[in-house]
């Protein structure tokens, strides 16, 4: 069998999630192939979700002549017809339309970016002989929008990177305690709620500063002016980090937080968690899918008081909250794990390859 993957996503510093997910699932796929399997991975410099793709990529595959062609996301070439396996991750734009809108972009380009979507979904949905998707979640979503990809879904899930290193503060931070949020600041991950709640926090807790991650660029620019123009004091926006400098910032912090309204995985939560880091979530299906109840505080999405609530909770006994986070840590070190999910999804490659 001769398996052909789309990896021009590969690496957490493209894409961070998807990223993550085809390097850990082909590092571990690649051990299991027999010495009549062949892997190949496309690395190929076509922008995603462009003309290019659409026109390049198609004959870019067929030079691999492909027993099967695994694309870990949505955007299959319209022009592609071969044997076909796609990954899911989500279905954020078919619920929160506004996400796609919120840009520099005219409505029009907003308009025809949505129609493109549309059209590349349904169809990658339409060809693929199994959709993979990391949680249940998602495989209902998928069941909803697209009721006949019912079928093929396989929930196949996702893992635990791992993110070794010192477990000391990094002084190029320059900060003792503070709460965590890791992540883009794209308008579904409420971001402007954590930074309302944490105006009111500031004034109760001196010592605490709020740390934020994530890629500069124009939503995290609109949360930095917002940020300016509230004065709010003591927001420190570290950018963009590697694993290193991110594992020292979960280890260290005193709580994570996680605002998001919407997500199919969530990584972010389970490795604070990993940590022994207690996690402050909204209290949407997916993260009480992947979460244990140890270290994890839920509060109800998009309502800023109960985050303020959560959050004073972990505060007010924190060697409490920390000890729940340390069972909680080894509860999903078991849970998910990248070679679990890599030989689900073989297994399936194979018996489609096969056919």
């Amino acid at each position: 069998m001769r398996l052909v993957v789309d990896a021009r996503m590969m690496g957490a510093g493209n894409t961070r999630g998807i990223g993550r997910y085809i390097k850990e699932m082909t590092d571990h796929i690649r051990p299991l192939l027999t010495k009549n399997d062949e892997m190949v991975l496309i690395d190929a410099k076509i922008p995603w979700y462009s003309i290019a793709e659409q026109w390049r990529m198609p004959r870019m595959i067929s030079q691999y002549e492909p027993d099967i062609l695994w694309v870990p996301h949505w955007n299959v070439p319209l022009l592609y017809r071969g044997p076909l396996v796609i990954t899911i991750h989500d279905l954020l734009l078919m619920h929160q339309p506004a996400s796609a809108k919120a840009s520099t972009r005219s409505p029009v380009i907003s308009w025809l970016k949505r129609l493109g979507y549309n059209l590349v979904l349904s169809n990658a949905i339409s060809r693929a002989s199994t959709i993979f998707v990391p949680t249940k979640s998602v495989a209902n979503d998928l069941i909803y929008f697209f009721p006949k990809s019912r079928s093929k879904i396989a929930i196949t899930g996702e893992g635990l990177s791992t993110l070794s290193s010192p477990q000391i503060p990094n002084p190029k931070f320059q900060v003792s305690s503070y709460l965590l949020y890791v992540g883009s600041a794209y308008p579904h991950k409420r971001l402007d709620l954590l930074v309302d709640a944490w105006a009111e926090l500031s004034k109760k807790h001196p010592e605490l500063t709020l740390v934020i991650t994530g890629k500069d660029d124009i939503f995290l620019s609109r949360i930095k002016m917002m940020v300016k123009n509230n004065r709010v004091d003591r927001v420190l926006f570290v950018g963009s980090v590697d694993d290193q400098e991110l594992s020292v910032l979960y280890a260290n912090a005193a709580a994570f937080v996680f605002p998001s309204s919407f997500e199919g995985f969530g990584l972010p939560p389970i490795e604070a968690l990993a940590k022994g880091t207690p996690v402050i979530v909204s209290d949407i299906p997916v993260m009480r899918e992947v979460l244990p109840e140890d270290g994890v505080f839920f509060f109800k999405s998009e309502e800023k008081d109960g985050m303020i609530s959560a959050i004073e909770a972990v505060l007010a006994d924190l060697p409490k909250a920390k000890s729940e986070a340390a069972r909680g840590g080894q509860t999903v070190r078991e849970r998910h794990q990248w070679e679990d999910a890599a030989k689900r999804t073989l297994k399936l490659i194979i018996s489609h390859a096969a056919r």
